[in-house]
Protein backbone atom coordinates (compact mmCIF):
# COMPACT_ATOMS: atom_id res chain seq x y z
CA UNK A 1 0.00 0.00 0.00
CA UNK A 2 2.72 2.35 1.13
CA UNK A 3 4.29 1.79 -2.14
CA UNK A 4 1.66 2.59 -4.27
CA UNK A 5 1.18 6.31 -2.34
CA UNK A 6 4.96 6.42 -3.33
CA UNK A 7 4.19 5.96 -6.92
CA UNK A 8 0.96 7.99 -7.21
CA UNK A 9 3.04 10.82 -5.51
CA UNK A 10 5.83 10.52 -8.18
CA UNK A 11 3.11 10.24 -10.67
CA UNK A 12 1.63 13.86 -9.37
CA UNK A 13 5.89 15.23 -9.38
CA UNK A 14 5.90 14.22 -13.05
CA UNK A 15 2.81 16.02 -13.74
CA UNK A 16 3.52 19.19 -11.74
CA UNK A 17 7.29 19.07 -13.00
CA UNK A 18 5.61 18.89 -17.36
CA UNK A 19 2.99 21.83 -16.46
CA UNK A 20 5.37 23.85 -14.66
CA UNK A 21 7.86 23.61 -17.59
CA UNK A 22 5.56 24.07 -20.01
CA UNK A 23 4.02 27.31 -18.21
CA UNK A 24 7.90 28.30 -17.71
CA UNK A 25 8.44 27.62 -20.85
CA UNK A 26 5.79 30.03 -22.44
CA UNK A 27 5.95 32.82 -20.44
CA UNK A 28 10.23 32.52 -21.88
CA UNK A 29 9.42 32.73 -25.64
CA UNK A 30 11.40 34.70 -27.55
CA UNK A 31 9.89 38.41 -27.65
CA UNK A 32 10.22 41.05 -30.31
CA UNK A 33 10.41 43.56 -27.66
CA UNK A 34 13.64 44.84 -26.00
CA UNK A 35 14.33 43.34 -22.29
CA UNK A 36 14.34 47.05 -20.83
CA UNK A 37 11.43 48.77 -22.87
CA UNK A 38 8.24 46.30 -22.81
CA UNK A 39 4.33 47.20 -23.70
CA UNK A 40 3.05 49.78 -21.29
CA UNK A 41 6.24 51.61 -21.55
CA UNK A 42 6.27 54.74 -22.16
CA UNK A 43 7.83 55.49 -25.20
CA UNK A 44 7.59 51.65 -26.14
CA UNK A 45 4.86 52.10 -29.40
CA UNK A 46 7.51 54.63 -31.42
CA UNK A 47 10.14 52.53 -30.65
CA UNK A 48 8.47 49.27 -31.67
CA UNK A 49 7.48 50.64 -34.65
CA UNK A 50 10.54 52.48 -35.44
CA UNK A 51 12.67 49.10 -34.73
CA UNK A 52 10.37 47.53 -37.53
CA UNK A 53 11.42 49.49 -40.05
CA UNK A 54 14.81 49.54 -39.22
CA UNK A 55 15.96 53.24 -38.72
CA UNK A 56 16.88 52.03 -34.93
CA UNK A 57 18.04 49.16 -33.23
CA UNK A 58 19.53 47.73 -29.31
CA UNK A 59 22.28 46.33 -28.01
CA UNK A 60 23.70 42.90 -28.65
CA UNK A 61 22.24 42.13 -24.65
CA UNK A 62 18.73 43.24 -26.44
CA UNK A 63 18.29 45.80 -24.48
CA UNK A 64 17.02 49.44 -26.01
CA UNK A 65 18.72 51.40 -23.04
CA UNK A 66 15.94 54.05 -23.30
CA UNK A 67 17.75 56.51 -20.77
CA UNK A 68 21.02 56.66 -22.55
CA UNK A 69 22.34 59.96 -24.03
CA UNK A 70 22.62 60.56 -27.90
CA UNK A 71 25.81 62.33 -29.60
CA UNK A 72 24.77 64.44 -32.52
CA UNK A 73 26.52 62.26 -34.60
CA UNK A 74 24.07 59.40 -33.47
CA UNK A 75 21.40 61.56 -33.86
CA UNK A 76 22.23 62.36 -37.44
CA UNK A 77 22.65 58.53 -38.78
CA UNK A 78 19.10 58.56 -36.81
CA UNK A 79 17.49 61.46 -38.89
CA UNK A 80 19.62 60.24 -42.39
CA UNK A 81 17.97 56.78 -42.04
CA UNK A 82 14.53 57.93 -41.10
CA UNK A 83 14.45 59.97 -44.10
CA UNK A 84 15.46 57.57 -46.34
CA UNK A 85 18.69 59.83 -47.09
CA UNK A 86 21.72 57.50 -47.15
CA UNK A 87 22.27 57.11 -50.73
CA UNK A 88 21.71 60.83 -52.14
CA UNK A 89 23.98 62.58 -53.60
CA UNK A 90 24.51 65.96 -51.75
CA UNK A 91 27.30 68.64 -51.51
CA UNK A 92 29.90 69.60 -49.06
CA UNK A 93 29.89 71.52 -46.31
CA UNK A 94 33.37 72.17 -45.14
CA UNK A 95 32.61 72.21 -40.90
CA UNK A 96 36.47 72.96 -39.46
CA UNK A 97 36.20 70.12 -37.09
CA UNK A 98 34.30 66.99 -38.84
CA UNK A 99 37.29 65.15 -40.45
CA UNK A 100 36.08 62.75 -43.65
CA UNK A 101 37.50 59.78 -41.45
CA UNK A 102 34.41 60.28 -39.36
CA UNK A 103 32.28 57.07 -38.68
CA UNK A 104 29.46 59.89 -39.37
CA UNK A 105 30.87 62.48 -42.17
CA UNK A 106 28.58 60.96 -44.91
CA UNK A 107 25.37 61.67 -42.79
CA UNK A 108 26.29 64.89 -41.59
CA UNK A 109 27.00 65.89 -44.59
CA UNK A 110 23.88 64.83 -46.33
CA UNK A 111 21.71 66.10 -43.50
CA UNK A 112 23.72 69.09 -43.95
CA UNK A 113 22.89 69.55 -47.32
CA UNK A 114 18.92 68.44 -46.85
CA UNK A 115 18.59 71.25 -44.29
CA UNK A 116 18.26 69.29 -41.36
CA UNK A 117 21.27 69.42 -39.58
CA UNK A 118 23.52 72.67 -38.68
CA UNK A 119 26.80 73.50 -37.35
CA UNK A 120 27.60 76.39 -34.69
CA UNK A 121 27.90 80.03 -35.99
CA UNK A 122 31.85 79.67 -35.99
CA UNK A 123 31.61 76.90 -38.36
CA UNK A 124 31.71 73.53 -35.84
CA UNK A 125 29.63 70.75 -36.13
CA UNK A 126 31.03 68.82 -32.60
CA UNK A 127 29.79 65.65 -34.32
CA UNK A 128 30.65 64.11 -30.16
CA UNK A 129 29.04 66.53 -28.51
CA UNK A 130 25.06 65.29 -26.64
CA UNK A 131 22.38 66.27 -28.27
CA UNK A 132 20.20 68.35 -26.91
CA UNK A 133 16.18 68.90 -26.90
CA UNK A 134 16.34 72.17 -28.02
CA UNK A 135 18.75 70.82 -31.30
CA UNK A 136 16.49 67.88 -31.84
CA UNK A 137 13.22 70.23 -31.95
CA UNK A 138 15.24 72.35 -34.52
CA UNK A 139 15.93 69.26 -36.65
CA UNK A 140 12.62 67.89 -36.74
CA UNK A 141 10.99 71.32 -37.64
CA UNK A 142 13.52 72.15 -40.37
CA UNK A 143 12.37 68.89 -41.96
CA UNK A 144 9.39 70.28 -42.60
CA UNK A 145 7.84 73.26 -44.67
CA UNK A 146 5.31 75.06 -42.40
CA UNK A 147 3.76 78.21 -42.25
CA UNK A 148 6.34 80.38 -39.44
CA UNK A 149 4.98 82.04 -36.10
CA UNK A 150 6.03 85.54 -35.18
CA UNK A 151 8.28 85.36 -31.35
CA UNK A 152 5.12 86.85 -30.44
CA UNK A 153 2.92 83.82 -31.34
CA UNK A 154 5.30 81.45 -30.08
CA UNK A 155 5.56 82.76 -26.92
CA UNK A 156 1.48 83.38 -26.61
CA UNK A 157 1.54 79.22 -27.20
CA UNK A 158 4.52 78.14 -25.44
CA UNK A 159 4.19 80.38 -22.36
CA UNK A 160 0.99 78.96 -20.41
CA UNK A 161 2.47 75.36 -20.82
CA UNK A 162 5.95 75.47 -20.23
CA UNK A 163 7.30 77.17 -16.80
CA UNK A 164 10.73 77.00 -17.90
CA UNK A 165 10.27 78.81 -20.97
CA UNK A 166 12.93 81.65 -20.15
CA UNK A 167 15.94 79.07 -21.18
CA UNK A 168 15.02 78.17 -24.11
CA UNK A 169 17.49 80.30 -26.51
CA UNK A 170 15.66 83.18 -29.18
CA UNK A 171 16.83 81.62 -31.63
CA UNK A 172 14.59 78.80 -31.17
CA UNK A 173 11.11 80.70 -29.88
CA UNK A 174 9.57 80.61 -33.38
CA UNK A 175 9.96 76.54 -34.35
CA UNK A 176 9.58 75.30 -30.69
CA UNK A 177 5.96 77.43 -30.80
CA UNK A 178 5.69 75.28 -34.39
CA UNK A 179 6.48 72.40 -32.54
CA UNK A 180 4.08 73.20 -29.59
CA UNK A 181 1.24 74.11 -32.07
CA UNK A 182 1.80 70.79 -34.10
CA UNK A 183 2.11 68.82 -30.84
CA UNK A 184 5.61 67.53 -32.07
CA UNK A 185 7.26 68.41 -28.27
CA UNK A 186 7.93 65.16 -26.51
CA UNK A 187 7.93 65.49 -22.24
CA UNK A 188 8.73 62.43 -20.02
CA UNK A 189 6.19 61.55 -17.48
CA UNK A 190 6.97 63.26 -14.59
CA UNK A 191 8.40 66.32 -16.69
CA UNK A 192 4.95 68.09 -17.60
CA UNK A 193 5.08 71.76 -17.51
CA UNK A 194 8.85 71.04 -18.71
CA UNK A 195 10.66 71.89 -21.85
CA UNK A 196 13.58 71.52 -20.81
CA UNK A 197 15.58 73.15 -24.10
CA UNK A 198 19.12 72.20 -22.90
CA UNK A 199 18.79 69.38 -21.40
CA UNK A 200 20.42 66.12 -23.51
CA UNK A 201 18.12 63.88 -25.65
CA UNK A 202 17.72 60.40 -24.49
CA UNK A 203 16.94 57.51 -26.42
CA UNK A 204 13.40 57.17 -25.57
CA UNK A 205 12.44 61.07 -26.41
CA UNK A 206 14.71 60.82 -30.11
CA UNK A 207 12.08 57.59 -30.70
CA UNK A 208 9.19 59.70 -30.20
CA UNK A 209 9.96 62.70 -31.68
CA UNK A 210 11.55 61.03 -34.74
CA UNK A 211 8.29 59.07 -34.73
CA UNK A 212 6.08 62.16 -34.89
CA UNK A 213 8.57 63.83 -37.53
CA UNK A 214 8.21 60.90 -39.89
CA UNK A 215 4.26 61.45 -39.72
CA UNK A 216 4.33 64.98 -40.35
CA UNK A 217 7.10 64.92 -43.27
CA UNK A 218 5.28 62.74 -45.35
CA UNK A 219 2.58 65.57 -45.73
CA UNK A 220 4.61 68.62 -45.24
CA UNK A 221 8.41 67.90 -46.25
CA UNK A 222 10.93 71.02 -46.85
CA UNK A 223 11.78 72.02 -50.07
CA UNK A 224 14.96 69.93 -50.53
CA UNK A 225 13.17 66.67 -48.66
CA UNK A 226 10.67 67.17 -51.30
CA UNK A 227 12.77 66.48 -54.07
CA UNK A 228 14.16 63.36 -52.67
CA UNK A 229 10.88 61.44 -51.17
CA UNK A 230 8.87 59.24 -53.11
CA UNK A 231 6.02 60.29 -54.97
CA UNK A 232 2.50 60.04 -52.87
CA UNK A 233 -0.45 59.42 -54.88
CA UNK A 234 -3.99 57.57 -55.41
CA UNK A 235 -4.02 54.57 -57.81
CA UNK A 236 -4.19 50.60 -57.40
CA UNK A 237 -2.97 49.28 -54.23
CA UNK A 238 -0.59 46.35 -54.51
CA UNK A 239 -1.00 45.06 -50.79
CA UNK A 240 1.96 42.81 -50.62
CA UNK A 241 4.99 45.40 -52.04
CA UNK A 242 7.22 46.95 -49.71
CA UNK A 243 10.37 49.31 -49.73
CA UNK A 244 13.89 48.81 -48.98
CA UNK A 245 15.32 52.28 -48.91
CA UNK A 246 14.61 53.64 -52.47
CA UNK A 247 14.06 49.97 -53.96
CA UNK A 248 10.25 48.51 -54.26
CA UNK A 249 10.16 45.08 -53.83
CA UNK A 250 6.92 43.07 -55.41
CA UNK A 251 6.20 39.62 -54.21
CA UNK A 252 5.86 36.49 -55.99
CA UNK A 253 2.56 36.08 -56.56
CA UNK A 254 1.46 40.25 -56.80
CA UNK A 255 -1.52 40.58 -59.19
CA UNK A 256 -1.09 42.81 -61.76
CA UNK A 257 -3.66 44.85 -63.79
CA UNK A 258 -2.40 45.30 -67.41
CA UNK A 259 -3.62 46.46 -70.80
CA UNK A 260 -2.29 44.48 -73.77
CA UNK A 261 -2.08 47.14 -76.40
CA UNK A 262 -1.75 44.43 -79.34
CA UNK A 263 -4.75 43.53 -80.98
CA UNK A 264 -4.73 39.82 -80.93
CA UNK A 265 -7.08 36.82 -82.34
CA UNK A 266 -6.98 33.35 -80.51
CA UNK A 267 -7.39 31.96 -83.61
CA UNK A 268 -4.13 33.20 -85.46
CA UNK A 269 -2.31 33.90 -82.66
CA UNK A 270 0.99 31.74 -82.06
CA UNK A 271 3.75 31.00 -79.48
CA UNK A 272 6.44 33.53 -79.67
CA UNK A 273 4.49 36.56 -81.01
CA UNK A 274 5.62 39.96 -79.17
CA UNK A 275 3.25 41.89 -77.63
CA UNK A 276 3.24 45.68 -75.16
CA UNK A 277 1.40 45.26 -72.04
CA UNK A 278 1.11 48.69 -70.09
CA UNK A 279 -0.31 50.16 -67.19
CA UNK A 280 -3.70 51.20 -67.04
CA UNK A 281 -3.61 53.07 -63.61
CA UNK A 282 -0.89 53.83 -61.24
CA UNK A 283 0.52 51.14 -58.67
CA UNK A 284 1.05 51.96 -55.54
CA UNK A 285 1.63 50.79 -51.75
CA UNK A 286 -1.17 50.95 -48.73
CA UNK A 287 0.65 54.24 -48.05
CA UNK A 288 0.09 55.74 -51.37
CA UNK A 289 3.59 55.72 -52.60
CA UNK A 290 4.18 55.85 -56.10
CA UNK A 291 5.27 52.06 -57.59
CA UNK A 292 4.44 52.23 -61.30
CA UNK A 293 3.04 55.02 -62.58
CA UNK A 294 0.43 54.85 -65.47
CA UNK A 295 1.33 54.16 -68.96
CA UNK A 296 4.92 52.41 -68.16
CA UNK A 297 4.85 49.46 -70.76
CA UNK A 298 5.91 45.63 -70.46
CA UNK A 299 7.44 43.56 -73.01
CA UNK A 300 6.37 40.40 -73.71
CA UNK A 301 5.88 37.05 -75.54
CA UNK A 302 2.79 35.22 -75.67
CA UNK A 303 3.46 31.62 -74.35
CA UNK A 304 0.38 29.65 -75.24
CA UNK A 305 -2.21 30.13 -78.01
CA UNK A 306 -4.98 27.56 -78.16
CA UNK A 307 -7.87 27.93 -80.86
CA UNK A 308 -11.60 26.78 -79.83
CA UNK A 309 -13.19 24.25 -80.66
CA UNK A 310 -17.01 24.44 -80.71
CA UNK A 311 -18.69 22.22 -77.22
CA UNK A 312 -15.17 20.40 -76.34
CA UNK A 313 -12.82 23.53 -75.47
CA UNK A 314 -12.07 27.08 -74.61
CA UNK A 315 -10.01 29.18 -76.77
CA UNK A 316 -7.31 30.64 -74.57
CA UNK A 317 -3.80 32.72 -74.56
CA UNK A 318 -1.07 33.29 -71.87
CA UNK A 319 0.80 36.11 -72.11
CA UNK A 320 4.01 36.75 -70.43
CA UNK A 321 5.96 39.71 -69.75
CA UNK A 322 9.89 39.96 -69.07
CA UNK A 323 10.93 42.92 -69.03
CA UNK A 324 9.72 46.64 -67.50
CA UNK A 325 10.77 48.91 -70.45
CA UNK A 326 12.90 52.02 -69.61
CA UNK A 327 10.31 55.19 -70.00
CA UNK A 328 10.54 56.53 -73.18
CA UNK A 329 12.71 54.20 -74.87
CA UNK A 330 12.62 50.60 -76.07
CA UNK A 331 15.45 49.65 -74.28
CA UNK A 332 15.41 47.00 -71.71
CA UNK A 333 14.89 48.11 -68.13
CA UNK A 334 13.96 45.99 -64.82
CA UNK A 335 13.38 42.13 -65.57
CA UNK A 336 9.45 41.26 -65.42
CA UNK A 337 8.15 38.66 -65.59
CA UNK A 338 4.55 38.21 -65.30
CA UNK A 339 1.88 35.68 -67.09
CA UNK A 340 -1.24 36.78 -67.73
CA UNK A 341 -3.72 33.99 -68.90
CA UNK A 342 -6.63 35.23 -71.45
CA UNK A 343 -10.02 33.33 -71.80
CA UNK A 344 -13.70 34.00 -73.47
CA UNK A 345 -16.17 36.13 -71.80
CA UNK A 346 -19.57 34.35 -72.26
CA UNK A 347 -22.48 37.01 -72.65
CA UNK A 348 -25.60 35.95 -71.42
CA UNK A 349 -28.05 35.60 -73.85
CA UNK A 350 -31.27 34.18 -71.80
CA UNK A 351 -32.81 34.61 -68.65
CA UNK A 352 -33.51 30.82 -68.80
CA UNK A 353 -31.28 28.24 -67.20
CA UNK A 354 -31.22 25.69 -69.25
CA UNK A 355 -31.02 27.69 -71.82
CA UNK A 356 -28.34 29.51 -70.88
CA UNK A 357 -26.36 26.05 -69.90
CA UNK A 358 -27.11 24.73 -73.54
CA UNK A 359 -25.69 28.28 -75.00
CA UNK A 360 -22.83 28.10 -72.77
CA UNK A 361 -21.70 24.90 -73.50
CA UNK A 362 -22.55 25.55 -77.55
CA UNK A 363 -20.40 28.60 -77.40
CA UNK A 364 -17.75 28.40 -75.41
CA UNK A 365 -15.45 27.19 -77.22
CA UNK A 366 -15.79 29.94 -79.78
CA UNK A 367 -12.59 31.91 -80.56
CA UNK A 368 -11.97 35.34 -79.09
CA UNK A 369 -10.22 38.70 -79.93
CA UNK A 370 -8.28 40.84 -77.46
CA UNK A 371 -8.64 44.05 -78.02
CA UNK A 372 -6.46 46.77 -77.90
CA UNK A 373 -5.74 47.77 -74.28
CA UNK A 374 -8.26 44.98 -72.90
CA UNK A 375 -7.48 44.26 -69.34
CA UNK A 376 -5.63 41.01 -68.57
CA UNK A 377 -4.70 39.98 -65.00
CA UNK A 378 -0.98 39.20 -65.10
CA UNK A 379 0.66 37.45 -61.76
CA UNK A 380 4.36 37.82 -61.00
CA UNK A 381 6.46 34.90 -61.26
CA UNK A 382 9.66 35.89 -59.59
CA UNK A 383 10.14 39.00 -56.73
CA UNK A 384 10.88 42.42 -58.72
CA UNK A 385 12.95 45.54 -57.80
CA UNK A 386 12.07 48.83 -58.99
CA UNK A 387 13.79 51.92 -58.39
CA UNK A 388 11.24 54.18 -57.49
CA UNK A 389 13.23 57.01 -57.26
CA UNK A 390 14.03 56.37 -61.29
CA UNK A 391 10.84 56.14 -62.08
CA UNK A 392 10.24 59.84 -61.24
CA UNK A 393 13.09 61.34 -62.27
CA UNK A 394 12.30 59.48 -66.04
CA UNK A 395 9.18 61.85 -65.77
Amino acid sequence: MNRMKMMFKKLLCSIAIFFAFTITGAIAAPSDDFSDTHQGYWSYDAIMALKKVGILAGYPDGTFRPDELVTRAEFTAMITKALNLRNKEFSITNYKDLSQKHWAYRDIQIASHYGVMYGTPDNNFMANGQVKRVEVIMTIMSALNLKELTPEQATEILAPVYRDLKELPKWALTRTGKAEQLHSIVVRPGEEGLLMPNRPATRGELAVFLYNMLERVKVHPNTKLQSAMPKRVDGYVLENAYLDGNIAILPAGTVLPLGVMDCVWSKEAKEGDEFIARTLVNFVTKDKILLIPIGREFKGTIQKAKKGTTLIKNAQMVFQTETLLDKGSNDSGVEFITVGNAVPKVREFTHNPVLQKIGYNVFKGHNFYNHHSQQVDFVLLEAARINIMENYLAE
